[in-house]
């Protein structure tokens, strides 16, 4: 950029071809970091299909444990172990969509320490993807976080999101979330 005088004063130029930086996308969910719910949860607390206790949203499969001060979230402060205690879980998320329209999921998944392999799936608009993780060396202090990621089109004015374990291992150690964005691709 630089200034030029001109007869009626001061003229700023600015170059052509410089773009503003980029903001993020916006987050089409609530609550993606499992922030917002039920107080003084502490090192964990147990929810059963069809609780909403997480604002936004529902356990739509066996048991899930809503996680406070017993593994270090990604983002936050809680996350959720997919296995409950015990327990087979899934969440659900509805959310305003446009039809035809690519939107793109992503997310941060562990599993607890000691699990070893452990997986979910992502499901939404009649789609679904599996993705795996090893728990690898990851301790409740440092879980082994992996940044996943996902496509699909949505197929009508609402999409319902579900993240759910593909029920492998020990009911009690399971693949764990945060961080989870839709984002209008």
């Amino acid at each position: 950029m630089r200034l030029l005088a001109s007869g009626l004063g001061w003229l700023l130029l600015i170059p052509l071809g410089v773009a503003a930086p980029a903001k993020p996308a916006a987050n089409l969910l609530v609550n993606g970091s499992f922030e917002e719910g039920p107080d003084d949860i502490g090192d964990f607390k147990s929810l059963d299909k069809g609780s909403d206790a997480i604002k936004g949203w529902k356990v739509t499969r066996g048991q899930i444990d809503l996680v406070g001060t017993f593994f270090v979230a990604a983002h936050g402060s809680r996350c959720i172990d997919l296995h409950g205690s015990p327990g087979y879980g899934g969440v659900e998320q509805t959310f305003k969509t446009k039809k035809g329209t690519k939107y793109k999921v992503e997310l941060q998944l562990a599993a607890t320490p000691e699990a070893g392999d452990r997986g979910i799936w992502i499901e939404a608009a009649g789609d679904r993807k599996k993705f795996e993780v090893n728990s690898g060396d990851g301790t409740r202090e440092k879980l082994n976080w992996t940044k996943v990621t996902w496509e699909f089109t949505a197929i009508s004015d609402e999409t319902t999101l579900e993240i759910y374990t593909t029920e492998k291992g020990d009911d009690s150690r399971g693949p764990v979330i945060d961080e989870v964005s839709v984002s209008e691709k």
